[in-house]
């Protein structure tokens, strides 16, 4: 029993809404940047988030802040990093 507690608190899953708050950006946010790790649920539409992997992904971002000093800071939610898809090719960048 201590042991499914201490690997439940290891391995925390993140519903969309608690990933949001958790990384405050908004959930269509979630859907759109392909570069945040995410997980689906077998034969659903759902996706659950791991919060040591978005941990991950955050220092991640942190750190190529600090690599790329010259041009600026690049943090993992800037939109100029990544490209956002949009059903309209005109807004596709």
């Amino acid at each position: 029993m201590n042991q499914e507690r201490q690997a439940s608190a290891t391995l925390e899953i993140m519903t969309l809404a608690e990933a949001a708050v958790y990384l405050r950006v908004s959930k269509s946010t979630l859907y759109q940047r392909k570069d945040i790790p995410r997980h689906r649920m077998p034969g659903s539409r759902e996706v659950r988030f791991f919060k040591d992997e978005l941990m991950a992904w955050v220092k991640h971002g942190e750190v190529r802040a600090m690599e790329t000093a010259t041009n600026g800071p690049v943090f993992p939610l800037d939109s100029a990093t990544a490209s956002v898809y949009h059903r309209n090719p005109k807004y596709r960048g």
